[in-house]
């Protein structure tokens, strides 16, 4: 689990992203093609989102584990009212590297939050 060192400029992240090309993507393989087959994700929604984020909502930045880059940004996209995809990538100037890709449902994100509100009681008792 990453932990968030601050939430990133939408507007920026938005401008950056649509300065990539489909050429410009690369993806964590064989993760990225597995999640998306076990989530039933179609892989031209989710570049068809990237390069153009008119329904990107939230962007996290957290520091990366990977060495090749110094940060990973969270990116949440909400496509209807009960769906969102989470994608954390990592970006360079000519270079857009997918990591992983997380479908939430409402009912899930519900879930999580009663849970976290359930904890957050708890650790007061």
């Amino acid at each position: 689990m990453q932990n968030r060192l601050k939430k990133a400029n939408l507007e920026k992240i938005k401008a950056r992203l649509r300065s990539y090309s489909k050429e410009d993507i690369e993806f964590n393989e064989p993760h990225f093609s597995i999640k998306l087959d076990r989530e039933k994700i179609d892989l031209k929604e989710v570049i068809k989102n990237v390069l153009k984020p008119d329904k990107l909502v939230f962007a996290g930045i957290s520091k990366s584990k990977n060495p090749n880059y110094k940060y990973v940004f969270d990116l949440y996209f909400k496509l209807s009212k009960n769906r969102i995809f989470k994608i954390p990538v990592s970006m360079k100037s000519k270079s857009l590297y997918l990591i992983t890709i997380f479908k939430i449902t409402r009912r899930i994100q519900d879930e999580a939050i009663k849970y976290y509100q359930k904890a957050k009681y708890h650790q007061k008792s």
